[in-house]
């Protein structure tokens, strides 16, 4: 396991993975990012380095139709919609975007140290 050292961007709510918390922690924290019906899903609590990995799939998913959905929202509703309210859906769709990105690479951190990454301070 990782030292106590944190790369930047690591989730604020999830503790470093040499504390002995993370494994407890760990587990909860993918699964209120993964899909819904996950939490049905008993044997990937069991495993946590395979539900970061379905989790890490599944948020580069959600940040890929985001993408799709901001770059064709202006041809698919551009007629159907007054200019200002288009505006409006793409400035949501671009902050789903910017969180969706923050929280896939979050995801990602959390399955490198699960994967045994080790992170050195800079100095």
């Amino acid at each position: 396991m990782a030292t106590g050292i944190v790369p930047p961007g690591w989730p604020k709510d999830l503790p470093p993975p040499a504390s002995p918390e993370f494994e407890v922690k760990v587990v909860r924290w993918l699964l209120d990012r993964g899909p819904d019906g996950l939490r049905e899903q008993d044997v990937l609590r069991r495993y946590p380095l395979a539900l970061a990995t379905l989790v890490t799939r599944h948020q580069k998913a959600t940040l890929a139709g985001l993408r799709g959905s901001y770059s064709n929202a202006r041809r698919e509703l551009g007629d159907r919609l007054p200019p200002h309210e288009l505006g409006l859906v793409l400035a949501a769709i671009e902050s789903s975007g910017a969180e969706a990105s923050e929280t896939s690479r979050q995801v990602e951190l959390v399955l490198d140290a699960l994967s045994g990454r080790q992170w050195r301070d800079r100095l």
